[in-house]
């Protein structure tokens, strides 16, 4: 394995620090969907696509084996993680290729296999694994095929690691979804005794038994023998897909002891609770599955005052545009298909349109429905309902991390998130229009959807449309080395960011902040370590000293330079508080605004052109929280917005000119001749067969990057 050369890289600079981008959640042909999906790209084509090399990705809707389209970055990563699932880990590749001695599409055992996999791809995704496919999992689960896979990933990710220029992470991911509760966790080690095998969620014991009680306390128990026990191997999780997760990854606390439940269904004890802490460092804010900082719908009892910022890339929504959403949802979802967010369209059930928990816990116990979310799938509640548990058990926060942002490319493609021209990330599911857009389907193969009346359950299925093409993250280290971006993610100095290379810095002190923080912070100044005393993003403030009021926090944000396209300016930074108030309760306030552009702010135009105005390339403030209470546990985190451009699926309408007036009123299919059959979800379809019409939708989205939080306790003494 490479090393860092001996007085560190060339750029190390004492007192500074550089801004880094990744991608931490990255599935290649190793990963059992990913494999049936594109087995074009194993983890040596995933770490050198983040070089900068091109990769390919297969198209047609049943060939994952040929590539016919060809993918490459503007500029090269800085570090990536090869996260492939650890439930049957490159078990399909091995056996369906004879360990490389066939070629993929080959083995026809395999190929009704994939087909049967990306038929059923709703019901996977919804935790409804056909039965067959279960049978065939459980068949594999006790095998140690799992070993092979993982010995040669490791291999791979130590061979591809250039020290200062290019970083590999080694890791995988654990992904729980029994029951359809996205229980999935990142896994990244540091050091040389890696442990000899994955962990999964998949046992031989309970591979057919849907309880997901202990899933997490199995993995952090396994971390905790296999790696932490040994010498020289260091290990995080990162949890993601919370706003996926049913109201398990983040459960509320009984009502009587203020505590959630843990292990084998028990109030959550102080061991456990520090065991999460140390495992759980930072979690994955926003992803190709959707943003999981807060929701339109899902206030819950935590908001006080207004928020408008809640409507971006949401999945799994409570609105639908119907008279019995929540009523924050009637702001939003107004019924106009040009200015409403894309999700107020996605009707799709079980998948997308679901209901609010009225119960949430593990095993399945979330309900009344089987797909539904609760506030608390949202980061910004759950970091403020950790203030609350951190008071029940002495001090310990389970819930206290950073953020990260990442793709969740199951193309083997790390950091492939442009909007513009976006491939998908899901080889043959997602490659075409009509998939990534949505289609008119029948129940049976044998109808035909361009016939209403002979189609059983005509139903528009638009699963594709409501993802997005993931974010990334960011971290500030002095340099490019596995050590220092595996410390920054665990130290929490890490950002988050929707997709763009904006960057973004926060610093708090109870001092009078210097009068050039701005200028330091943008040099990447290391202000600790140049002798300013206070917290970085990520960090703890210092115990309050006598007589100092409310600590002064900095904000500073850069936009995106840009790649072979211009970055957008910016538009407004803002400022999240979390707290607990007088009774105890947790609560969150945003700041809107605390920075701002003096100019207007324009959407895009009709043809996706940005309105850059005269708005800014950096955005800085110093802000002091108005309502601070000393005796009151907070946190605080900065998020930046650049101005709006157009979402993904604007890109590809617009440049298509889809014109919805074309619409044949006997089927909402565009007919033949028009040229525009597979772009139907271009347009909001309203009416029966024989007077179906399309309204043109015109989806944009405001990009933007999250701070990780600073942390203030109430009881910290000096």
């Amino acid at each position: 394995m490479p090393t860092t050369p001996d007085g560190g890289c060339s750029g190390k600079v004492a007192g500074h620090k550089n801004a880094y981008f990744g991608d931490l959640h990255v599935h290649t042909s190793d990963s059992f969907d990913a494999y049936f999906f594109n087995s074009l790209n194993g983890p040596r084509e995933a770490y050198r696509f983040a070089k900068g090399e091109m990769a390919g990705l297969p198209t047609g809707e049943s060939d994952p084996d040929t590539a016919g389209r060809m993918v490459q970055l503007d500029r090269p990563l800085d570090f990536t993680a090869v996260t492939d699932h650890a439930e049957y880990l490159g078990d399909f590749r091995t056996i369906c290729q004879a360990q490389g001695n066939v070629p993929a599409g080959t083995n026809p055992a395999c190929n009704i296999i994939g087909q049967n996999t990306r038929n059923n791809i709703n019901a996977l995704v919804n935790g409804d694994t056909p039965f067959a496919t279960q049978l065939i999992l459980a068949g594999l689960t006790g095998l140690p095929l799992t070993r092979f896979a993982w010995r040669n990933q490791i291999a791979i990710t130590d061979e591809e690691y250039q020290p200062c220029s290019f970083t590999t992470l080694h890791g995988y991911e654990y992904s729980s979804q029994k029951t359809g509760q996205m229980l999935h966790r990142n896994v990244l080690f540091l050091g040389d005794k890696l442990p000899a095998d994955v962990f999964g969620s998949e046992q031989i014991t309970d591979v057919l038994i849907e309880n997901n009680t202990n899933d997490e306390w199995r993995l952090f128990d396994n971390l905790k023998q296999t790696c932490v026990v040994a010498d020289g191997c260091q290990v995080l999780t990162i949890p993601h897909s919370l706003n996926l997760s049913d109201g398990r990854m983040f459960l509320p606390p009984d009502p009587v002891t203020g505590i959630p439940l843990g292990r084998n269904g028990d109030p959550l004890t102080r061991d456990d609770a520090q065991l999460r802490a140390t495992m759980d460092r930072a979690l994955e804010i926003h992803q190709h599955k959707g943003n999981s900082e807060c929701a339109v719908g899902l206030e819950g009892s935590y908001l006080q005052g207004e928020e408008g910022s809640c409507t971006f890339e949401l999945n799994k929504s409570v609105c639908s545009g119907l008279p019995d959403d929540p009523a924050s949802c009637k702001k939003f979802c107004t019924g106009n298909a040009e200015t409403d967010p894309a999700f107020c369209g996605f009707h799709q059930q079980p998948t997308f349109a679901v209901s609010l928990c009225e119960t949430a816990g593990p095993n399945g116990a979330s309900g009344p429905t089987t797909n539904c979310t609760t506030p608390l799938d949202m980061a910004r509640n759950a970091l403020a309902e950790g203030l609350r548990v951190k008071q029940e058990l002495g001090g310990i926060n389970p819930y206290r991390q950073a953020f990260i942002g990442s793709s969740d490319t199951h193309n083997g493609v790390p950091g492939n998130v442009k909007e513009n021209g976006w491939p998908g990330h899901g080889g043959v599911l997602d490659n075409l229009p009509r998939s990534q857009l949505g289609y008119w389907s029948c129940d049976r193969a044998s109808e035909d959807p361009a016939d209403p009346a002979s189609c059983t359950n005509r139903q528009f299925l638009d699963r594709g449309r409501a993802f997005n093409p993931g974010g990334v993250a960011g971290v500030w280290a002095e340099q490019n080395t596995r050590e220092d971006i595996w410390n920054a993610v665990h130290r929490g100095e890490t950002f988050a960011t929707s997709g763009p290379r904006m960057r973004i810095r926060s610093f708090a002190s109870w001092n009078r902040l210097p009068a050039n923080i701005c200028e330091r912070l943008a040099n990447g100044d290391d202000l600790i370590a140049q002798g300013l005393v206070g917290a970085r993003m990520g960090g703890d403030l210092p115990p309050k000293p006598d007589g100092a009021g409310a600590p002064q926090i900095a904000v500073w944000a850069m936009q995106d330079a840009g790649g072979n396209e211009p970055g957008a300016p910016l538009q407004r930074l803002d400022l999240v508080k979390g707290w607990l108030d007088a009774a105890g309760q947790p609560k969150v306030r945003v700041f809107d605004a605390i920075a701002k552009t003096s100019d207007t702010v324009e959407p895009p135009s009709k043809d996706c052109s940005v309105q850059a105005g005269r708005h800014p390339e950096q955005l800085c403030a110093v802000w002091s929280d108005p309502d601070f209470q000393s005796a009151r546990d907070a946190f605080y985190y900065a998020r930046a917005f650049e101005v709006p451009s157009c979402r993904w699926s604007e890109h590809l309408c617009a440049a298509k000119g889809v014109d919805c007036s074309k619409l044949d009123p006997a089927n909402g299919i565009f007919p033949q001749a028009s040229g525009l059959q597979g772009f139907e979800g271009c347009c909001s379809i309203a009416g029966t067969p024989g007077s179906f019409r399309g309204s043109r939708t015109f989806n944009t989205i405001e990009e933007r990057a999250w701070a990780s939080p600073i942390w203030y306790d109430a009881s910290a003494k000096q």
